[in-house]
């Protein structure tokens, strides 16, 4: 169909235009250590950082921040209280008790926490997942969720992802 140079830069140039529409591939990052550690992949496109405890990710349009914090039992409280020192200086008000749910498995318990909240006197999602190993020795993992409802809905897929990749690397512990 396409000879000589001209043929390999216009198939070069269709391979490129193709592969620069394909979704973006996910990065996995290690959440919590340990053989083998827990880890989740994050859409290549999120910002990610490190954390004091683990890492944070976010949307390019800030509309969704997670956070991935692995701790020792006795540290809970102690990051429970930055959390609510951090959300009462971005303006994130709690305005009512959370709607909790929790999970037994073999070789942990996954509790959930959705907390009725606003963010500029708006609605704004609050969700915390607790990843608690039945194992002593291993660490936990608590996962917070922030995000306009617009940006809820409009990254659900790429959440549902994310968490089905931690789910199966929990899985393997």
């Amino acid at each position: 169909m396409f000879h000589g140079r001209f043929g390999r830069v216009a198939v070069g140039a269709i391979a490129f235009f193709l592969w620069a529409n394909e979704p973006t591939m996910a990065k996995k990052y290690k959440v919590v250590p340990g053989d083998p550690p827990i880890t989740v992949d994050i859409p290549a496109a999120w910002d990610v950082t490190d954390s004091k405890r683990g890492i944070q990710a976010s949307t390019a349009d800030e509309e969704v921040y997670i956070w991935f914090e692995n701790y020792k039992p006795n540290q809970f409280e102690k990051i429970l209280d930055e959390h609510k020192k951090y959300f009462d200086e971005q303006g994130v008000k709690i305005t009512g008790e959370p709607k909790q749910d929790e999970k037994a498995y073999t070789n942990f318990v996954i509790k959930k926490s959705d907390y009725p909240a606003t963010y500029e006197g708006k609605p704004t999602v609050l969700r915390y997942l607790s990843v608690v190993p039945r194992s002593e020795e291993k660490r936990h993992l608590l996962v917070c969720y922030w995000a306009s409802p617009d940006g809820d809905k409009e990254y659900a897929d790429e959440m549902e992802k994310m968490m089905k990749s931690l789910g199966a690397s929990i899985d393997e512990q």
